[in-house]
Protein backbone atom coordinates (compact mmCIF):
# COMPACT_ATOMS: atom_id res chain seq x y z
CA UNK A 1 0.00 0.00 0.00
CA UNK A 2 1.64 3.49 -0.81
CA UNK A 3 2.36 5.88 1.84
CA UNK A 4 -0.25 8.55 2.15
CA UNK A 5 0.72 12.01 1.09
CA UNK A 6 0.42 15.05 2.83
CA UNK A 7 -1.08 17.76 0.52
CA UNK A 8 -0.08 21.53 0.61
CA UNK A 9 -3.46 23.06 1.29
CA UNK A 10 -6.24 23.66 3.42
CA UNK A 11 -9.57 22.95 2.83
CA UNK A 12 -13.06 25.14 3.80
CA UNK A 13 -16.22 22.62 3.98
CA UNK A 14 -19.37 24.72 3.16
CA UNK A 15 -22.79 23.86 3.80
CA UNK A 16 -25.51 25.41 2.26
CA UNK A 17 -27.88 26.84 5.04
CA UNK A 18 -31.54 28.09 4.66
CA UNK A 19 -31.67 30.88 2.57
CA UNK A 20 -29.77 28.79 -0.02
CA UNK A 21 -32.66 26.36 0.35
CA UNK A 22 -35.18 28.65 -0.07
CA UNK A 23 -33.49 30.04 -3.16
CA UNK A 24 -33.06 27.02 -4.79
CA UNK A 25 -36.63 25.75 -4.34
CA UNK A 26 -37.91 29.01 -5.27
CA UNK A 27 -37.88 27.64 -9.00
CA UNK A 28 -41.23 26.84 -11.20
CA UNK A 29 -39.87 23.33 -12.31
CA UNK A 30 -40.11 20.06 -11.72
CA UNK A 31 -36.58 19.68 -10.49
CA UNK A 32 -35.92 18.14 -6.88
CA UNK A 33 -36.54 19.32 -3.89
CA UNK A 34 -33.20 20.58 -2.20
CA UNK A 35 -34.08 19.57 1.40
CA UNK A 36 -31.78 20.33 4.66
CA UNK A 37 -30.88 16.82 4.94
CA UNK A 38 -29.55 16.42 1.10
CA UNK A 39 -27.95 20.30 1.49
CA UNK A 40 -25.84 18.76 4.19
CA UNK A 41 -24.97 15.46 2.49
CA UNK A 42 -23.59 17.58 -0.70
CA UNK A 43 -21.61 19.46 1.39
CA UNK A 44 -18.79 20.60 -1.00
CA UNK A 45 -14.84 20.88 0.27
CA UNK A 46 -12.64 23.96 -1.37
CA UNK A 47 -9.12 23.71 -0.94
CA UNK A 48 -6.46 26.57 -0.38
CA UNK A 49 -3.04 27.78 -0.07
CA UNK A 50 -1.93 25.69 3.36
CA UNK A 51 -1.37 28.73 5.61
CA UNK A 52 2.42 30.03 7.25
CA UNK A 53 0.34 30.86 10.57
CA UNK A 54 0.50 27.65 13.19
CA UNK A 55 -3.37 28.59 12.72
CA UNK A 56 -5.68 28.97 10.04
CA UNK A 57 -7.89 31.70 9.62
CA UNK A 58 -10.96 31.00 8.13
CA UNK A 59 -12.26 34.44 7.80
CA UNK A 60 -9.07 35.75 5.98
CA UNK A 61 -9.77 33.12 3.79
CA UNK A 62 -13.11 33.49 3.03
CA UNK A 63 -12.62 37.47 2.50
CA UNK A 64 -10.00 36.03 -0.41
CA UNK A 65 -12.46 33.24 -1.81
CA UNK A 66 -15.89 34.06 -0.86
CA UNK A 67 -17.12 35.22 -4.17
CA UNK A 68 -15.23 32.72 -5.96
CA UNK A 69 -17.32 29.82 -3.54
CA UNK A 70 -20.55 31.61 -3.86
CA UNK A 71 -20.65 31.44 -7.65
CA UNK A 72 -18.97 27.95 -7.42
CA UNK A 73 -22.22 26.81 -5.19
CA UNK A 74 -24.57 28.70 -7.49
CA UNK A 75 -23.33 27.12 -10.51
CA UNK A 76 -24.10 23.50 -8.88
CA UNK A 77 -27.74 24.47 -8.45
CA UNK A 78 -28.43 26.69 -11.55
CA UNK A 79 -25.99 27.04 -14.56
CA UNK A 80 -27.80 30.24 -15.75
CA UNK A 81 -26.15 33.16 -13.82
CA UNK A 82 -28.99 35.07 -14.55
CA UNK A 83 -30.89 33.22 -12.07
CA UNK A 84 -28.09 33.91 -9.48
CA UNK A 85 -28.88 36.67 -6.55
CA UNK A 86 -27.70 39.98 -7.23
CA UNK A 87 -25.55 41.95 -5.94
CA UNK A 88 -23.77 39.50 -3.35
CA UNK A 89 -21.95 40.08 -0.24
CA UNK A 90 -19.74 38.70 2.20
CA UNK A 91 -22.75 39.28 4.72
CA UNK A 92 -24.85 37.15 2.39
CA UNK A 93 -22.20 34.74 1.94
CA UNK A 94 -22.16 34.52 6.32
CA UNK A 95 -25.95 34.22 5.66
CA UNK A 96 -26.01 31.65 2.93
CA UNK A 97 -23.96 29.35 3.93
CA UNK A 98 -21.29 27.45 6.59
CA UNK A 99 -18.05 26.96 6.58
CA UNK A 100 -15.37 24.99 8.29
CA UNK A 101 -11.83 25.06 7.88
CA UNK A 102 -9.29 22.47 8.26
CA UNK A 103 -5.50 22.78 8.60
CA UNK A 104 -3.91 19.52 7.73
CA UNK A 105 -4.85 17.27 4.34
CA UNK A 106 -3.91 14.25 3.13
CA UNK A 107 -4.25 12.21 0.00
CA UNK A 108 -4.49 8.46 1.30
CA UNK A 109 -4.27 7.20 -2.34
CA UNK A 110 -1.63 9.41 -3.88
CA UNK A 111 -1.16 6.75 -7.41
CA UNK A 112 -4.60 7.63 -8.02
CA UNK A 113 -5.47 11.14 -9.87
CA UNK A 114 -6.23 13.59 -7.93
CA UNK A 115 -7.80 16.29 -10.40
CA UNK A 116 -10.13 16.51 -12.83
CA UNK A 117 -7.01 16.97 -15.72
CA UNK A 118 -5.57 14.00 -14.27
CA UNK A 119 -8.37 11.86 -14.70
CA UNK A 120 -8.88 12.72 -18.41
CA UNK A 121 -5.00 12.63 -18.45
CA UNK A 122 -5.35 8.32 -17.25
CA UNK A 123 -8.54 7.88 -19.13
CA UNK A 124 -7.16 9.07 -22.77
CA UNK A 125 -3.95 6.77 -21.72
CA UNK A 126 -6.02 4.20 -21.12
CA UNK A 127 -8.26 4.57 -24.11
CA UNK A 128 -4.87 4.34 -26.78
CA UNK A 129 -3.87 1.46 -25.22
CA UNK A 130 -6.58 -0.74 -24.91
CA UNK A 131 -9.09 -2.17 -27.65
CA UNK A 132 -12.22 -0.10 -27.04
CA UNK A 133 -14.33 -3.87 -28.08
CA UNK A 134 -12.84 -6.66 -25.87
CA UNK A 135 -10.13 -4.39 -23.40
CA UNK A 136 -7.28 -6.21 -23.95
CA UNK A 137 -4.00 -4.28 -23.75
CA UNK A 138 -2.52 -3.22 -27.15
CA UNK A 139 1.33 -3.09 -27.92
CA UNK A 140 2.96 -0.36 -29.21
CA UNK A 141 2.44 0.36 -32.86
CA UNK A 142 -0.41 -2.76 -32.80
CA UNK A 143 -3.41 -1.07 -32.44
CA UNK A 144 -5.75 -0.45 -35.46
CA UNK A 145 -7.36 2.54 -35.66
CA UNK A 146 -10.95 2.72 -36.09
CA UNK A 147 -12.52 6.23 -36.75
CA UNK A 148 -16.16 7.37 -37.67
CA UNK A 149 -17.59 10.77 -39.38
CA UNK A 150 -19.96 12.96 -36.96
CA UNK A 151 -22.73 14.41 -38.61
CA UNK A 152 -22.15 17.45 -36.68
CA UNK A 153 -18.91 17.67 -34.89
CA UNK A 154 -19.33 20.76 -33.20
CA UNK A 155 -21.57 19.19 -30.67
CA UNK A 156 -18.51 17.21 -29.06
CA UNK A 157 -16.18 20.12 -29.82
CA UNK A 158 -15.26 20.51 -26.60
CA UNK A 159 -13.97 17.08 -26.35
CA UNK A 160 -11.40 17.21 -28.33
CA UNK A 161 -8.44 15.38 -27.05
CA UNK A 162 -10.48 13.60 -24.83
CA UNK A 163 -12.14 10.48 -24.42
CA UNK A 164 -15.88 10.21 -25.55
CA UNK A 165 -17.72 7.15 -23.61
CA UNK A 166 -20.36 5.26 -25.99
CA UNK A 167 -23.09 3.14 -24.68
CA UNK A 168 -22.95 0.23 -26.86
CA UNK A 169 -26.09 -1.51 -25.25
CA UNK A 170 -27.25 -1.38 -21.96
CA UNK A 171 -23.73 -3.49 -20.54
CA UNK A 172 -21.27 -2.50 -23.07
CA UNK A 173 -19.45 0.69 -23.07
CA UNK A 174 -17.22 1.29 -25.54
CA UNK A 175 -14.21 4.67 -24.95
CA UNK A 176 -13.20 6.43 -28.01
CA UNK A 177 -11.23 9.73 -28.55
CA UNK A 178 -12.15 12.66 -30.27
CA UNK A 179 -9.59 13.81 -32.70
CA UNK A 180 -8.37 17.50 -32.51
CA UNK A 181 -9.58 20.11 -35.38
CA UNK A 182 -6.15 20.31 -37.03
CA UNK A 183 -5.20 16.31 -36.74
CA UNK A 184 -4.91 13.97 -40.01
CA UNK A 185 -7.92 11.77 -38.80
CA UNK A 186 -10.04 14.71 -38.72
CA UNK A 187 -8.95 16.00 -42.18
CA UNK A 188 -9.99 12.48 -42.99
CA UNK A 189 -13.20 12.40 -41.61
CA UNK A 190 -12.46 10.88 -38.48
CA UNK A 191 -13.73 12.50 -35.83
CA UNK A 192 -14.20 9.86 -32.65
CA UNK A 193 -11.55 7.15 -33.03
CA UNK A 194 -11.58 3.78 -31.34
CA UNK A 195 -8.44 1.73 -30.82
CA UNK A 196 -8.91 -2.01 -31.20
CA UNK A 197 -6.56 -5.05 -31.39
CA UNK A 198 -7.71 -7.46 -34.39
CA UNK A 199 -9.96 -7.27 -37.26
CA UNK A 200 -12.41 -9.02 -35.62
CA UNK A 201 -12.42 -6.37 -32.78
CA UNK A 202 -12.72 -3.91 -36.10
CA UNK A 203 -15.26 -4.89 -37.54
CA UNK A 204 -17.51 -5.10 -34.19
CA UNK A 205 -16.59 -1.57 -33.52
CA UNK A 206 -17.87 -0.48 -37.29
CA UNK A 207 -20.75 -2.63 -36.88
CA UNK A 208 -22.27 -0.97 -33.30
CA UNK A 209 -20.60 2.78 -33.46
CA UNK A 210 -22.87 4.16 -35.92
CA UNK A 211 -25.63 3.14 -34.66
CA UNK A 212 -24.70 3.92 -31.26
CA UNK A 213 -23.58 7.45 -32.32
CA UNK A 214 -27.06 8.08 -33.89
CA UNK A 215 -28.51 7.15 -30.75
CA UNK A 216 -26.35 9.08 -28.49
CA UNK A 217 -26.94 12.64 -30.77
CA UNK A 218 -29.99 12.86 -29.74
CA UNK A 219 -30.00 12.86 -26.52
CA UNK A 220 -27.10 15.50 -26.80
Amino acid sequence: MPAMSFLYRAAITVTRKQPYLDWANSFDDDGPELTAELADDRRTVYLVQESVEPQPNLEALLDEFWERIFEEELSAWMLQDGDWPSPRTREMFNEWFASELTGSVYDLIPDEPLTHAEVEEADLDYAVHRCAWCDIEVGEGEARLVGFKLADRNRLAHREGLVVPLAIDEERVVIGVMSRTDSEAALAGEDVVFCACTSRCEKALRRAVPKALRRAFKLI
